[in-house]
């Protein structure tokens, strides 16, 4: 079963388990996001434990970062 990316009301926390982390950054689905971690997106702040008692969790800074990067090599000229 595909878990849905979340957009949570108000304002984003400074850590952002699975399902934020992949709304965040406007992927559409969980596995979407978690299979481009290490390729696009950073590796996890934290992550630790297996199977369903796995907890992992990145720094919306960390994440904002690399949408800055993707940003800037894309538009060179707004820097």
């Amino acid at each position: 079963m595909t878990r849905p990316a979340l957009i949570p009301a108000g304002v984003w926390p400074a850590v952002l388990r699975d399902e934020l982390a992949a709304g965040y950054v406007g992927e559409k689905s969980v596995d979407t996001f978690l299979s481009r971690v290490g390729t696009i997106w950073p590796q996890p702040y934290i992550d630790e434990g297996r199977g369903k008692g796995r907890f992992r969790a990145w720094r919306k800074s960390d994440l904002d970062r690399v949408i800055g990067e993707q940003h800037a090599a894309e538009n060179p000229q707004a820097w």
